[in-house]
């Protein structure tokens, strides 16, 4: 089972202040957490989740909270966290260090953390770029229109569950973040991709020419596609690929043409 998890945590002490979760099924988990001295938090966290020091002083302890997310996870089943950014497991060490007793507390955000992914180096390479890139920018990227990100931590583990789902099903022939490549466009492997039906043999130097094809010869959808069905039809081309089946009446091959 996947989790999708975010936290927001105090500026210097690292302390959580707020966790979100949503596993693969769209079960959803959200507690604020109460530091060790609620008044601590600066006015640039308030300002940045909106997160306000009564909120704190009243929300329950880390304890409680890590107790009841460890209850809430679904242990029979092999367990993958999938966070965005590198910070989120500075924030668990220094909560496990700091405001942590209790035992099952402790085994709730240990869990986390050992088994705890950054997918936003995955995120990297699917794109092929080098440099950071906010969360924000690819949901915007995947929904085609401008969205408000308030920094609430359900709301990003929500949005990073958005992005892994569109990710995994989306060949990217050309990276459309040219900016983040800091002059480093990534690495390609150079492959023809062939289509073949009795005497009929096709190749093209790319999944997007191999889609153009299918659309506009196979399906008569060449003028009227958007880019995610292009998207969509490159991944059913390297599945058939894959897993040796007709798509579109056709047996598919990738070669590879270093």
């Amino acid at each position: 089972m996947k989790y999708f998890i975010d936290f927001e945590a105090m500026q210097f002490s690292d302390e959580i202040i707020s966790v979100g979760c949503v596993n693969e099924n769209g079960k959803q988990f959200y507690s604020l957490v109460k530091p060790r001295n609620a008044d601590s938090i600066t006015e640039f966290i308030t300002e940045l989740t909106g997160i306000t020091y009564e909120e704190l002083n009243s929300a329950p302890c880390a304890d409680t909270v890590f107790s009841n997310l460890y209850e809430w996870i679904d242990k029979s089943e092999k367990i993958d966290f999938l966070c965005y950014g590198n910070c989120d497991d500075s924030f668990i060490r220094a909560t496990l260090k700091n405001n942590i007793t209790d035992f099952y507390g402790q085994c709730g955000l240990s869990l986390i953390k050992s088994n705890l992914t950054d997918y936003s180096a995955s995120i990297r390479e699917h794109f092929g770029i080098k440099r950071s890139i906010a969360l924000k920018k690819i949901v915007e990227y995947y929904r085609g229109e401008s969205i408000k990100q308030t920094h609430n931590s359900l709301e990003d583990a929500i949005f990073l569950k958005e992005v892994y789902e569109n990710s995994i099903k989306e060949i990217v022939e050309e990276c459309p973040f040219p900016e983040y490549q800091s002059g480093n466009k990534k690495p390609q492997i150079k492959k023809l991709i062939k289509a073949a039906k009795g005497n009929i043999k096709m190749e093209f130097v790319s999944y997007g020419k191999a889609a153009d094809w299918v659309m506009t010869e196979q399906l008569s959808i060449g003028d009227t596609v958007n880019d995610k069905t292009k998207s969509r039809i490159c991944c059913r081309i390297k599945s058939a690929a894959e897993r040796n089946k007709l798509y579109c009446g056709y047996s598919w091959f990738i070669e590879n043409n270093v």
